[in-house]
């Protein structure tokens, strides 16, 4: 509630509001939020349902005014500003603002933008980051702690379960692999994930995968399973 004006949230939202009024203006890191809301889970939730829960907590605070509050920090996580600080034109606050302040903003404008430009599968303008996994064959580099896939000189961000999915595929590849073995190598052996969580995690793989156009290399084999279909790399690979 707000002044006279109220609006309902979620359970899972209030642990987040909470958490982030908590810490104020510190910013909580998206690990951190996964690890509090849900707990022992943690370790197998797609940093996509948090970023989901953060857009709905959002939505629900519209009707109060204070959506603006939750503000994103690329590559690192939420925090929440309040409201007297939001009220304010960007503008006018960064020309306020010191100069260490002014460059830690611009700073964080070049991390939002170079996220943008690796999700479009654009090559980053740095050196190039060094890949925790190198596989020679297909020519990809799978970076886990920077979250990238690297193909052809092209970038693609890719969440941690979409890593470990494409990695579990690539590790076997032409091999079909049944959706049970998938699902352990991705989620853990005694986790209860239906198929269905497999299937929207193979599409959303698919979708990352677009700007290197690897999409279709992530071949069904119907009523069995999935695998990493090698010719269609060579072909993507002809094709430039």
């Amino acid at each position: 509630m707000r002044g006279t004006v109220q609006t309902r949230i979620t359970g899972q939202q209030k642990a987040l509001l909470r958490l982030l009024v908590d810490r104020e203006t510190t910013v909580s890191p998206r690990e951190f939020l996964l690890d509090c809301i849900w707990g022992e889970r943690a370790p197998y939730v797609d940093e996509l349902y948090l970023v989901q829960l953060v857009y709905r907590l959002r939505k629900s605070l519209t009707a109060v005014g204070l959506d603006r509050c939750i503000v994103t920090v690329p590559r690192r996580g939420y925090r929440f500003v309040p409201l007297a600080q939001t009220g304010r034109p960007e503008v006018e606050r960064m020309a306020e603002a010191s100069p260490a302040s002014r460059s830690e903003s611009r700073a964080a404008c070049a991390h939002a933008l170079g996220y943008l430009l690796s999700r479009l599968g654009a090559a980053p303008a740095e050196a190039p980051l060094t890949a925790s996994v190198f596989i020679a064959d297909l020519g990809l580099h799978l970076d886990e702690s920077h979250g990238v896939v690297t193909y052809g000189q092209v970038v693609a961000r890719l969440t941690r379960l979409e890593l470990r999915l494409l990695a579990a595929l690539t590790q076997h590849p032409d091999t079909v692999l049944p959706k049970h073995e998938i699902i352990a190598s991705v989620w853990g052996e005694h986790v209860m994930i239906d198929e269905n969580s497999l299937t929207q995690l193979v599409s959303r793989l698919r979708r990352a995968l677009l700007p290197l156009g690897l999409d279709c290399c992530v071949a069904v084999a119907p009523k069995v399973g999935y695998q990493f279909d090698c010719t269609r790399v060579a072909a993507t690979a002809c094709s430039w």
